[in-house]
């Protein structure tokens, strides 16, 4: 439990009997309730890297051990086994972008989503073979994503607020070159590393910080990261794109409107206009978002393919979805994505009650219908 150790982001450690035993009956409610481990997608729809859920067996023997009075263990001593494996690190990296300053929180009981502006200083383009995150502060760091602008459209949002940084609740107000090109996690911490697969940096690009910082009672500050390794051959090295899948202009039963106390489903379609691999998914909504769904429809089989279910999306816990085997699909090909909203009072996530109509936006008070994917183009 990467989060749930000392110094880390979990509300509190989590690594020996008298810590467990302290919160048993809650582990045991948020378990059965599948609130934890935050991991929301159907492992019988697709099967998804690095998943952390509990199986039904694990949910029930927690249960069993909190009932019947949280017994002590005997402890086990190692006999030859192998130890868990660190995480793992870029030793010898190429480049290193960091947050020019820190970023200061106060301690205001609010969780907070920034973006940082990071001017990569490239005077040509080059391409990473190993990504790696570095959280500056642990205790606040939630997630980063990290996207790549081309433009000027970071510098212009930046600059209209005075502080460090500028804040954008869910995406990042506008459309970047790549989109989520990377992405850490406190409860994942996996780092980008591929002998087959690279991510290009432009030349004259801007490394964009997309970090949530979770609630804090005090005052905390962050100065975060990241380490680039590049790749020295790139002979048969295929090159990883981080774009937009969906928007609002991809939904076949639009417009995008919530009424009061409505129920709805909306639907997109894609159709590929060339083949491509898709290694992973990224679906972004807010509060009154409770529900994804993505398969395709491959053009010369004709059969369906799944590719991603979460029956129950939380808002709080946005994160790529790495797929267990890439998806290769032809020209041609049909994905499609369902998304449902619940603008009513029986949805406990809406932070408006009673409820109002709801549009498309990227604030906490809007709707999104927005995915991104990681994907290599065949021509």
């Amino acid at each position: 439990m990467p989060c749930h150790s000392v110094g880390n982001i979990g509300a509190m450690p989590l690594t020996t009997y008298k810590e467990v035993s302290a919160y048993g009956r809650m582990i045991a409610h948020v378990t059965q309730s599948k609130i934890m481990p935050p991991w929301k997608d159907d492992p019988q729809f697709a099967s998804i890297k690095h998943n952390n859920k509990l199986n039904e067996h694990e949910i029930a023997l927690i249960k069993q051990w909190v009932d019947s009075g949280m017994a002590k263990g005997q402890l086990i001593k190692n006999k030859g086994l192998t130890p868990p494996e660190k995480n793992p690190t870029i030793t010898k990296p190429d480049l290193v972008y960091a947050m020019s300053q820190p970023y200061h929180q106060i301690g205001d009981y609010n969780h907070r989503n920034m973006v940082f502006v990071i001017p990569t200083k490239l005077s040509e383009d080059v391409f990473a073979d190993e990504i790696e995150f570095v959280p500056g502060n642990k205790k606040i760091v939630k997630s980063c994503t990290i996207s790549i602008d081309t433009g000027d459209s970071s510098t212009l949002f930046d600059s209209y607020d005075l502080n460090y940084g500028y804040r954008s609740f869910s995406a990042l107000s506008f459309i970047p070159h790549q989109y989520a090109w990377y992405q850490w996690n406190a409860d994942s911490k996996t780092i980008f590393k591929s002998d087959t697969y690279v991510k290009k940096i432009p030349a004259g690009s801007k490394l964009l910080f997309h970090i949530t910082y979770v609630a804090s009672t005090s005052i905390q500050k962050d100065s975060s990261y990241v380490k680039i390794h590049l790749s020295q051959n790139m002979s048969g090295k295929k090159e990883i794109n981080s774009q937009v899948l969906f928007n609002q202009a991809n939904i076949t039963n639009g417009p995008f409107i919530i009424k009061v106390d409505e129920q709805k489903k909306f639907y997109a379609k894609v159709k590929l206009d060339h083949a491509i691999e898709i290694q992973s998914i990224m679906p972004m909504g807010q509060y009154a978002c409770s529900s994804w769904e993505f398969y395709a429809i491959d053009s010369i089989s004709r059969n369906r393919i799944n590719i991603l279910s979460i029956p129950k999306w939380d808002a709080n816990w946005k994160k790529k979805y790495e797929l267990q085997k890439t998806l290769q699909l032809s020209k041609g090909s049909e994905i499609f994505a369902i998304a449902t909203y619940d603008n009513s009072d029986e949805n406990i996530n809406l932070i408006i009650l009673p409820p109002q109509k709801i549009k498309y936006g990227e604030g906490s008070r809007d709707e999104l219908f927005l995915v991104v994917y990681d994907f290599v183009n065949y021509e």
